[in-house]
């Protein structure tokens, strides 16, 4: 048995998830998670939770809402010295067999301090450590983005990459690409071809999308929204695991923004999808990007949908559906197959 450290940036689900989904592939070690917000969700899940400060993506108006965001990493950078060495002691007492970090701030640092080496696990070092091209009017969202990432959270010393898009890495000594980790809920599921849509928001202000959704023929089933009466076509439902998963495997295809894990299920149970990327979220706008050069959704940044994207959409179901199916969404094999080879080297990557 193996004693893995893991941080985990606890802003939203989708890291989390990532990393319950990790150590529920290695039950025969032993984690210890370091983060703040959703991380201790995990706490129930029967694993220890190191507390520590983190930073976060605030939305208003289906947007990032940028000052909001860098008050509050500002912040968390304050407290960057006590907190990097409260997480050296912790590892220097945990003493690890692995560290890993899910774009957890402190984790990498603390690593570094102590000369231990830290590997990179998530999604979001597929915007500066591989090659691609964007369109023209991305190039500012794209590089105020990854001056962060690079600033802040590109400290570990190799770099695991789990993606629904294979991209190459700019140096493929440091840097590997996998398809997505697929949570075990997700991936037990026997997917259904209905006749309902699929709705999920990360942010419940984008309102604007009702409208053209009641003027469609379609049922749509809507989570994040909040909990209204149903009406016409629309059916709001409140946060279920189980009730969400249930209705993605079950659906014809889905309406969602462009996060990476919700994409990567969509895609994993064949569903197509149409994103609508929030404003100034550069990684969301790159994944609605690849949703559309792979044939597997396509996106719209227009702040009010309109009823032609919606049957232009449709029309192409059948197409979408066939090039998803040729995909490679399951990653789980694959990641812990390296992360028990690097254990076996004692931790390096």
């Amino acid at each position: 048995m193996a004693r893995i450290l893991f941080g985990v940036m606890g802003d939203a689900r989708g890291h989390v998830t990532r990393a319950l989904t990790v150590a529920q592939q290695m039950p025969h070690h032993e984690f210890l998670f370091v983060g703040g917000g959703t991380v201790h969700e995990l706490a129930p899940e029967g694993y220890y939770v190191e507390d520590v400060p983190m930073s976060s993506t605030l939305y208003r108006d289906n947007r990032v809402d940028i000052v909001a965001t860098v008050s509050k990493a500002s912040r968390v950078l304050l407290k960057t010295r006590p907190v990097v060495d409260k997480v050296a002691r912790v590892i220097d007492l945990f003493d690890p067999d692995l560290i890993l970090s899910d774009y957890e701030y402190f984790t990498p640092l603390a690593a570094r301090k102590l000369g231990r080496p830290c590997v990179s696990l998530d999604h979001q070092h597929i915007l500066t450590h591989c090659i691609y091209s964007v369109p023209p009017s991305q190039r500012l969202s794209r590089f105020m983005t990854c001056f962060v990432v690079r600033r802040f959270y590109s400290y570990a010393s190799r770099f695991l990459i789990t993606s629904f898009y294979d991209l190459p890495p700019q140096d493929p000594r440091t840097t590997v690409v996998l398809p997505p980790l697929i949570r075990n809920e997700v991936a037990g599921q026997q997917p259904l071809q209905g006749e309902h849509v699929l709705v999920y928001q990360t942010s419940p202000t984008f309102r604007r999308l009702l409208p053209v959704l009641e003027e469609t023929r379609r049922r749509f089933v809507i989570y994040g929204l909040g909990e209204e009466r149903s009406r016409k076509n629309l059916v709001f439902k409140a946060h279920s695991k189980e009730g969400f998963i249930h209705d993605l495997a079950s659906c014809r295809y889905v309406i969602t923004n462009g996060g990476h894990n919700v994409v990567s299920e969509a895609l994993y149970l064949g569903k197509p999808v149409l994103s609508f990327p929030i404003a100034d979220a550069y990684e969301q706008f790159l994944n609605s990007h690849f949703l559309r050069e792979n044939g597997y959704g396509d996106y719209s940044t227009d702040a009010i949908p309109s009823r032609e994207l919606f049957d232009s959409f449709e029309s192409r179901l059948d197409q979408m559906s066939d090039s998803v199916r040729r995909g490679s969404f399951f990653g789980n094999r694959h990641v812990v197959k390296l992360l028990e080879e690097m254990i076996a080297r004692g931790g390096q990557g």
